[in-house]
């Protein structure tokens, strides 16, 4: 077993966390009833000390970057934002993309079977992760225990967040104890979220020092809470075959969180808008919970390897992720967000010259796909929010991804304000954001609920909202590029025939 200095910065554990924490989680999953290992790491004989609890803590800190596949990817590709079409041979994987994309997921279908339980599974593994290292600090005397246990459960919280939000109800799990659950109820899940991340806040910290960049805060408590709130009527609500009743609408307490956040002199704009996404953003002013990311091997982000081609960057991109053209084209072109994406004749990202396609011809993307099921190499504009790490580690890059920052916090309260009729208090968050990416200025004269909607396309494209937007909008269901209308069940997720064949207590969701 590897052991780390002793220290108080979780990215120094966090490179070893997963391998000192998936022995414990193998001998709760694994019982030999021939055998006594001689050697056996548990939770009661490993976490005995501060390196050792970090090293745990680490472990379900680094589960966040998993959700950066499926979880990421279903909440984005099954929208209008994003698409991955086939290319020649690239990208069919037994049609499993364009069904995210049509919603034509089942529980036992490629993308069912594939991304849908993937999102489950990792969600879980993060959840039993903590409850691990939660059951462990029972046992140990830690000066600043009280903020690993706030830690655990936030992060704990934001795995049920994640469930809630795509798949309703399922089990609250607190022990480590392995045993079939029944589902809750997804109101009863987002009680409990609640009631954890209240409770949490009020031990984290407002701030970690340079060191301990990442790891969660008041802030981040109040960010996942505040966007509960915004969610609320979807969240508490209950799904059936014929679609949503909604339950009761947190307006108020959305805006009075999110002035927590926006109050606490912790977190401020950037001024430079496309700074918060460079590889350097871990010094972000506006960055509230990240997923934090080095350009070391396995602990980088490889967004740039989804959307660029494969002879913009080294090592090879995939050239698979696109936006449409509608989400493309709304975009004002004075609108500095509007440089995200990638349109026009191509340059490799590195060197800066023109690059080829395959074919030996200039490479261009076209705002167009024509065909999904048979795109050529360069239709679709690609987003490069987040673009390479100068230093960059073969695909591993340094960008922080931040699943809740400041811009998003304006957003969550202008939406809120005018829902409880405040247009002028809407108006003010709006433009506040509005002013660092329009020179001159562009504000807004009037709201709607349409133009919220587009506000959130503009500011957070890429950021794993919008699939959350167009169902509390009631706008996910409907046609957009190659994708038909949908039933009104499809605003949850299966839950995954994998996960029903493990545990007979499961009941499917409606619909499916």
């Amino acid at each position: 077993m590897r052991r780390l200095p002793v220290t108080k910065s979780i990215r120094a554990a966090g490179r070893f966390g997963l391998l000192l924490l998936s022995p414990v989680l193998a001998s709760l999953a694994c019982t030999s009833l021939t055998e006594t290992p001689t050697s056996s790491i548990t939770p009661e004989n490993f976490y005995r000390n501060e390196t050792e609890v970090l090293g745990g803590l680490a472990g379900v800190y680094s589960q966040l970057r998993n959700t950066l596949w499926e979880y990421y990817n279903l909440s984005e590709i099954s929208t209008d934002e994003m698409i991955v079409p086939t290319r020649g041979q690239d990208w069919y994987d037994n049609g499993r993309w364009l069904e995210i994309h049509r919603q034509l997921w089942a529980a036992n279908s490629p993308a069912g079977l594939e991304d849908v339980n993937g999102a489950w599974v990792v969600a879980f593994t993060g959840i039993a992760r903590a409850n691990v290292l939660l059951a462990a600090l029972q046992n140990v005397t830690l000066t600043d225990k009280p903020v690993i246990e706030a830690e655990l459960r936030t992060l704990r919280g934001f795995f049920y967040y994640m469930l809630m939000d795509f798949f309703g109800g399922v089990p609250i799990v607190e022990t480590a104890e392995i045993k079939p659950r029944p589902r809750n109820t997804r109101a009863e899940v987002f009680s409990f979220i609640e009631t954890e991340l209240k409770a949490a806040r009020d031990v984290l910290p407002a701030t970690w020092d340079a060191a301990n960049k990442g790891r969660f805060t008041k802030g981040s408590a109040n960010a996942i809470l505040a966007n509960m709130y915004l969610n609320a009527e979807v969240f508490t609500g209950t799904v059936t075959a014929s679609g949503l009743t909604k339950g009761a609408a947190r307006w108020a307490d959305a805006v009075t969180t999110a002035d927590l956040i926006l109050n606490s002199g912790v977190y401020s704009l950037a001024t430079d808008w496309r700074s918060t996404f460079r590889a350097s953003n871990h010094t972000s002013p506006e960055n509230i919970l990240v997923v934090h990311h080095l350009n070391q091997p396995g602990l980088g982000l490889n967004f740039v390897m989804r959307a660029l081609h494969y002879n913009q960057f080294n090592p090879s991109p995939w050239n698979g992720f696109s936006t449409l053209a509608d989400a493309y084209n709304a975009f004002d072109a004075a609108d500095k967000r509007r440089e995200i994406f990638l349109i026009g004749p191509q340059v490799n990202q590195e060197t800066g010259l023109p690059v080829n396609d395959r074919t030996g011809n200039p490479l261009v993307f076209t705002a167009t796909i024509n065909d999904a099921t048979q795109a050529t190499e360069g239709e679709g504009a690609r987003i490069l929010k987040w673009p390479p790490d100068p230093a960059h580690a073969s695909e591993n890059n340094g960008n922080d991804f931040a699943y809740f920052r400041l811009g998003e916090i304006y957003l969550i309260k202008a939406e809120a304000q005018f829902r409880l009729g405040n247009t002028a208090g809407a108006l003010l968050a709006l433009n506040t954001l509005r002013a660092r990416v329009f020179t001159p200025a562009q504000p807004l004269a009037t709201v709607t609920a349409d133009v919220i909607l587009k506000e959130r396309l503009f500011e957070l494209t890429g950021e794993a909202k919008r699939r959350q937007d167009l169902i509390r909008f009631d706008k996910y269901l409907l046609p957009f590029a190659f994708k038909l209308q949908r039933e009104p069940y499809r605003i949850l997720m299966p839950i995954p025939q994998t996960q029903i064949g493990a545990n007979p207590l499961l009941e499917q969701n409606p619909g499916y």
